[in-house]
């Protein structure tokens, strides 16, 4: 009967030399889970920071707020023609508003009256300001509705009107992929997609569209030039913006007090102006006897009261008291400051 080879006894040199390889593996297995883990976060930071970030900005002015669908939103349109579109999550509606080019603007920033068509390259001309900061500031003075953000299609061919991409967006579940190559815009991709699914959920019966040549509130005047132009007076303009009004701050109806607390005249009233077609009821409009440099809200707690933080200031989630009587009936209060009187 053959003898088995006797098994040869592992020294203490093989058992060491082994146990330095499986320590060398289990460290190159860390170190590699250590970089994939790595990576991983970091892919997920740079995806939610573009997800919260501008998809493609067209101005250095970033906005302070992130639209989360409490609010109606309103947006500037720029495409074949400039309009605002108007959605309304509560009510799932959407309203369109078309302004013609030769409609003649008081231009913000000290620019003085401008036909609509020549604002935007005149904002872009301007270093540090841009032509759809420049469109939106000018657009929410003229209707007196606060103007959210802007989506600039000018560069999508063939062009559509702003009733042509809102139907674009209904009716093609694709269509939002189609249209983000040819958008300028500075709104978040995690807003785009929230507008896009909302939008596309949009009764055909919930969408209007006003042209305000065809409502009657624009006057034809002619410049020295010869040049036509539409001018607007304001109370006829608001007669027609009912549909803009916000459900959310129509339904609390807190009461407002706007105060300015500059030297200038009609601040109030304009800020005021804007706070009523947006649903708010205002029910104090007076001087303040202190001078801000910042525009300020403060009040109860409210809906009402974080729309309006985020319309006139920069987010900023400080209390200022105020020792003005007048403002002591109202539930929210606006103290227009120095920062306002340029826009």
């Amino acid at each position: 009967m053959p003898v088995k080879p006797a098994r040869k006894k592992s020294g203490w040199k093989d058992v060491q030399s082994k146990n330095k390889k499986a320590r060398k593996v289990k460290l190159a297995l860390g170190v590699l889970a250590l970089v994939v883990g790595f990576l991983v976060v970091s892919w997920a930071i740079r995806f939610t920071q573009n997800l919260f970030s501008p998809w493609k900005l067209q101005t250095n002015q970033e906005r302070s707020y992130i639209w989360n669908g409490e609010f109606n939103i309103n947006l500037l349109i720029r495409s074949d023609h400039t309009s605002i579109l108007t959605y309304n999550p509560k009510e799932g509606k959407v309203v369109i508003i078309n302004i013609p080019d030769e409609t003649f603007l008081n231009v913000p920033f000290g620019f003085g009256l401008w036909q609509l068509r020549a604002i935007y390259e005149l904002g872009e001309s301007q270093k540090g300001l841009g032509g759809g900061k420049l469109l939106m500031e000018t657009l929410t003075n003229f209707l007196a509705v606060p103007i959210d953000g802007f989506l600039d299609l000018s560069s999508l061919q063939p062009r559509q009107s702003a009733a042509g991409v809102i139907n674009t967006l209904r009716n093609n579940p694709f269509s939002g992929l189609n249209l983000l190559s040819s958008l300028k815009t500075d709104l978040t991709l995690w807003e785009l997609i929230k507008l896009k699914l909302g939008i596309g959920a949009v009764r055909f019966d919930k969408i209007k569209e006003l042209n305000l040549l065809e409502l009657n509130v624009l006057d034809k005047e002619n410049l020295p030039d010869g040049t036509l132009v539409f001018t607007a007076d304001s109370v006829k303009l608001d007669s027609v913006l009912s549909d803009l009004a916000d459900p959310t701050i129509m339904a609390e109806h807190k009461n407002i007090a706007v105060l300015n607390t500059t030297d200038r005249t009609q601040l109030a009233q304009k800020a005021a102006r804007l706070i009523t077609n947006l649903g708010g009821n205002v029910i104090i409009m007076a001087n303040a006897t202190q001078e801000l440099k910042k525009t300020k809200v403060y009040g109860l707690e409210s809906a009402t009261l974080r729309r309006l933080k985020q319309i006139f200031t920069s987010g900023d989630k400080i209390n200022y008291p105020v020792d003005d009587t007048a403002s002591s009936r109202a539930q929210v209060n606006l103290l227009v400051g120095e920062d306002y009187v340029n826009k």
